[in-house]
């Protein structure tokens, strides 16, 4: 005699395979390489961190310029803003060197994503993009809207953040912005005005959001 747990299991699973919702990912197609502007949001966009060069505070190695890896976010989801959301600490190295001299230039490239192996061009093939954001990082104002914003952009994205130690005092902190470089083909660094750049049609990167999954329904 077949138990009641065993009839149960035997509907759900019949259940499932005459309906079930199955998300494929596909590999995110970035725009073409003269849709500069567009390319350069759409790598922010798909970026989970950045490599950050600052001019360094160490004693050992002061004036020389350092580098360090960020968890990025322009905002969340259903909205992109272009501007770099960070979440720093003045523990931390870079925090140090911001806080003497916030001048400093964020990196971010396509080789985060599948698309560079997919297409087999190593991380420094210029067609593995780059973008190249150079500007001031700034602390952003507790008390402001905006900082509400920047911390969902960043949770939303890196939701560890939450748990990170409160005794670290992270703050959410952005590049202001003064110069966008990106370099996405052969030829060499192009670069982009911030009116373009924030002008940029963010349709595609919603476009290409939902492109990269795929709703597929199965009856038995």
């Amino acid at each position: 005699m077949v138990s009641k747990e065993i009839v149960l299991l035997l509907v759900f699973a019949h259940l499932a395979l005459c309906s079930i919702l199955i998300i494929a990912p596909s590999p995110p197609q970035p725009p073409k390489p003269n849709e500069v502007a567009k390319m350069a949001r759409y790598i922010l966009r798909n970026s989970d961190w950045v490599s950050i060069a600052t001019t360094s505070t160490q004693k050992a190695i002061q004036g020389y310029p350092f580098v360090s890896l960020k968890s990025v976010s322009d905002g969340p989801m259903s909205n992109s803003t272009g501007i770099p959301y960070l979440y720093m600490t003045d523990l931390d190295v870079s925090g140090q060197d911001i806080n003497k001299d916030n001048k400093c230039t964020i990196m971010a490239s396509l080789a985060e994503l599948d698309y560079c192996k997919q297409k087999d061009f190593d991380p420094q093939d210029p067609r593995c993009a780059k973008l190249i954001i150079t500007g001031k990082m700034l602390k952003v104002d507790k008390s402001s809207p905006e900082y509400q914003f920047g911390e969902n952009a960043l949770f939303s994205k890196h939701p560890s953040m939450k748990w990170w130690p409160k005794d670290h005092d992270f703050y959410v902190s952005k590049v202001d912005i003064e110069q966008i470089a990106v370099l996405d083909f052969f030829g060499g660094i192009k670069y982009v005005s911030k009116e373009d750049y924030f002008n940029a049609n963010d349709r595609i990167l919603d476009d290409i959001l939902f492109s990269n999954v795929e709703f597929i329904e199965m009856s038995a």
